[in-house]
């Protein structure tokens, strides 16, 4: 049987396909080197008659822990301060990132259901876009909150990605 932490990365991946797909967006998700970043949302438009991808990607980089605690109306969850500073670091100008998080329920037997009807991941995944200082300690964590309206859903994606065209260009979609 593979591992606790292999399971729950298989989970957050399936996960990020199944909303990139009813999003409508393409996913990237299958870097050959990883170095911070585990994929990347694409909107695709028309031109025409045809499809292509547009010029305004967002990356990510997708934790799943069942280490996670309610706090009024956030989600309260420890980074690795390696990968926040990942996230808080990029350059202004460059590919904007989101951080995004599927918190699962604590015991492994309720985190899938399968059944004739449906399958269910409980819990789901939620998303934020951090900024502020470089933790000096990469060897620590940092505590973040996000707000448990941050549901990642295929209107959720759309709106991430319209809100980074409008980051890059200052034109509203």
């Amino acid at each position: 049987m593979i591992t606790e932490q292999h399971i729950q990365e298989g989970l957050s991946r399936s996960y990020i396909q199944a909303v990139a797909g009813i999003a409508g967006v393409n996913l990237l998700a299958d870097r050959e080197f990883d170095y911070g970043f585990d994929g990347t949302f694409r909107k695709v438009s028309f031109r025409g008659d045809r499809r292509v991808e547009n010029s305004f990607p967002l990356d990510f980089q997708l934790k799943c822990t069942k280490n996670w605690q309610l706090d009024g109306g956030c989600i309260v969850y420890d980074l690795e301060s390696k990968t926040y500073n990942d996230l808080v670091t990029r350059h202004p100008s460059g590919t904007g990132a989101i951080l995004i998080v599927l918190c699962l329920p604590e015991s492994s037997s309720d985190w899938v259901e399968v059944s004739e009807d449906y399958l269910k991941v409980q819990k789901c995944c939620y998303y934020t876009r951090l900024s502020g200082d470089p933790v000096k300690n990469e060897k620590s964590s940092k505590r973040i909150w996000i707000p448990r309206e941050n549901i990642l859903t295929g209107r959720a994606v759309q709106a991430v990605l319209d809100d980074e065209r409008h980051r890059r260009t200052g034109v509203n979609p």
